[in-house]
């Protein structure tokens, strides 16, 4: 049996999560929590995994959302349009991060968290693929939910590049591929209702105005 001590201590140093900012807003005008986050993707998988064209190990999901973003206790939330050009440094130090973070936890629960965070960064199983679409498309809502003045031209770069091959992450199931497409005009719908259609992407506005999105 786990220590009692050993599970407090690490929840006690997990809480950090609760204090590391995003970059996005709540509703009430204040930055998110990184913590935040992981509370709005849970719920975010809980109400789409009837829809998923295929069977999926749910509680596996929502234990990937959960631990994946730990590592930021240490290393801080990183804008994914800034992470881009340092991917491969960034997935580094949120690994030893990671390993620093569960140094004291028994070897099988540490092994199973590991997993966890691995098996979201590659992408290769079903899950994976799931938990990485909701952690992406949670962002664009959040954004798309809270006032306009909050977004900078990043933001609305980020959310209007329809073209990336970043993507492609959402087509393998039709229903996330949906969600995706309704997000997608959203976004559009939001920059038009507040005047500021020209500031997205020019093919994604396009589309946009011709009713493909």
């Amino acid at each position: 049996m786990t220590d009692p001590k050993t599970i407090i201590e690490f929840l006690s140093f997990a809480e950090k999560l609760k204090t590391v900012l995003r970059h996005s807003y709540t509703s009430a005008g204040r930055e998110e929590s990184v913590a935040e986050h992981s509370w709005s993707l849970c719920l975010f998988a809980t109400l789409i995994f009837r829809d998923l064209a295929q069977e999926v190990d749910q509680l596996r999901v929502l234990k990937m959302l959960i631990v994946h973003d730990l590592p930021e206790i240490i290393t801080g939330d990183i804008p994914v349009f800034d992470k881009a050009a340092i991917i491969e440094q960034a997935v580094a130090d949120e690994e030893k991060a990671l390993q620093t973070l569960t140094e004291n936890l028994p070897e099988s629960l540490k092994a199973e968290i590991v997993e966890l965070w691995e098996e979201f960064e590659t992408r290769e199983t079903y899950e994976a693929k799931v938990a990485y679409a909701i952690d992406k498309m949670e962002a664009h809502i959040q954004h798309n939910a809270v006032d306009i003045t909050t977004w900078d031209q990043n933001d609305i770069d980020y959310q209007t590049d329809l073209a990336n091959p970043r993507n492609d992450n959402f087509l393998f199931d039709p229903f996330i591929k949906a969600m995706k497409a309704q997000i997608d005009h959203d976004t559009l719908a939001k920059l038009e209702a507040a005047g500021q259609l020209e500031r997205a992407n020019e093919s994604a506005r396009a589309d946009y105005l011709a009713g493909k999105l």
